[in-house]
């Protein structure tokens, strides 16, 4: 995969785990009371963008584990839940 300084910033944590069910991993950047999925901006990760808007078949239980460990960590991130 070619590298990029360039990042692309995300809100969506469903195309966010399926960039990682793909195994690119993205920094979380907390911005104020969000947090921003920054994933490099390559051409690997708008193919991979695309291909998610066309409905792709995925393993169910990977996809899910994979949402539910960034919210974890968006969470944690944020400090827990109760504050």
């Amino acid at each position: 995969m070619e590298k990029s300084k360039q990042k692309m910033p995300l809100m969506d944590i469903y195309l966010a785990s399926y960039l990682v069910l793909n195994r690119i991993n993205p920094e979380l950047v907390l911005e104020g009371t969000r947090v921003v999925f920054e994933f490099p901006a390559t051409k690997e990760v708008y193919r991979i963008s695309r291909g998610f808007n066309n409905n792709p078949s995925v393993p169910v239980l990977d996809y899910v584990r994979e949402v539910r460990q960034l919210r974890a960590r968006m969470i944690a991130m944020k400090g827990g839940i109760n504050k």
